[in-house]
């Protein structure tokens, strides 16, 4: 693995990473409500009430309160999902607030390089690695939010539109005015209503994936330069070099998924197989998976995850 970070070093091609709860885990154990959904969900109901099958345990919670309201009509359920959405953004930011005054939990804080790194996709709600990030490598001003997208020209900035959120971005820049972008298409803590939890809005994810890919391939054909391109999370995975750190990738995350079976459609022809850059995930060593190899190559061989943390941070950092 060292020797492939090496090899974009040396042609001076950074990185996309996506990002999952394996983080918080790492530095916190898997009994957190950062890294475990089963402990958020259980701030709102009783856990002996959760299946396990957390997408279809947060639709149980939102269908048996509109119940229990009486409340029957699908308006009214997402008032309750709202609602519900608000207590989750709330504990997460008090969980975070509470970590960040402990940051060096965090063992590995340097994977976050903008040298090496151009965007990180966070499948996470907080922003803590965002903050350790501006903590180790920002230039000092204020962390902001962007959209370069071909939506910021047909959406105003202030839309509540779930497109305009999934393709905006917070950006960091280090003192070489190198510049990191952090994206947040599960939706996050500052925008409460954007956060994606259950079937509903899983699927309303999927949608806006798609939206997104025809969105730039209709301006890849409208622009012949490969140096205009339709900047998103997607074109992000796209063009780049991925490394998935600390995300299961279940088949339940279908936008992730959409975006990856994407890119290998994209370069599906053998003409155009040359430019395709790789997708590397770091793996349980005692994991078995068939899709190893096709979808994405294993980032070290017969390492524990926290000899791999390690590893990619020494790759990583100055």
């Amino acid at each position: 693995m060292t020797n492939i970070i090496e090899k974009y070093k040396n042609e001076n091609q950074r990185l996309t990473i996506i990002l999952g709860s394996g983080f918080h885990s790492q530095g916190l154990g898997n009994n957190t409500i950062l890294s475990n959904w089963g402990v958020l969900l259980s701030k709102l109901v009783h856990s002996n009430s959760l299946s396990g099958k957390y997408t279809l345990d947060f639709e149980k919670i939102i269908v048996n309160q509109t119940k229990n309201q009486n409340l029957s009509d699908l308006k009214q359920a997402h008032i309750i999902e709202k609602k519900q959405l608000n207590h989750i953004a709330n504990f997460i930011k008090a969980e975070q607030k509470w970590v960040l005054n402990q940051s060096d939990r965090f063992n590995y804080p340097n994977i976050f390089n903008p040298k090496y790194v151009s965007d990180v996709i966070s499948l996470n709600f907080d922003h803590v690695a965002e903050e350790l990030c501006n903590l180790n490598y920002g230039n000092g001003k204020e962390v902001k939010g962007f959209n370069d997208s071909s939506f910021n020209k047909i959406l105003p900035e202030n839309s509540k539109s779930s497109i305009y959120q999934r393709t905006s971005y917070r950006k960091i820049t280090d003192k070489s005015e190198n510049e990191i972008r952090f994206w947040y298409p599960h939706g996050t803590i500052l925008k409460p209503d954007s956060i994606t939890l259950g079937i509903n809005r899983y699927a309303k994810l999927v949608s806006d994936t798609m939206r997104i890919r025809d969105h730039y391939k209709k301006n890849e054909r409208e622009n012949s330069s490969k140096e205009v391109i339709d900047l998103t999370w997607y074109s992000q995975i796209l063009n780049n070099p991925v490394l998935i750190l600390g995300a299961s990738f279940s088949e339940a995350e279908w936008g992730l998924w959409s975006a990856i079976v994407f890119k290998k459609r994209n370069y599906a022809k053998s003409t155009n197989s040359f430019y395709e850059n790789n997708i590397y995930k770091m793996v349980d060593s005692k994991a078995e998976d068939k899709n190893l190899g096709y979808w994405y190559n294993p980032l070290f061989e017969s390492k524990d995850f926290n000899e791999q943390w390690e590893l990619i941070e020494n790759a990583l950092k100055e």
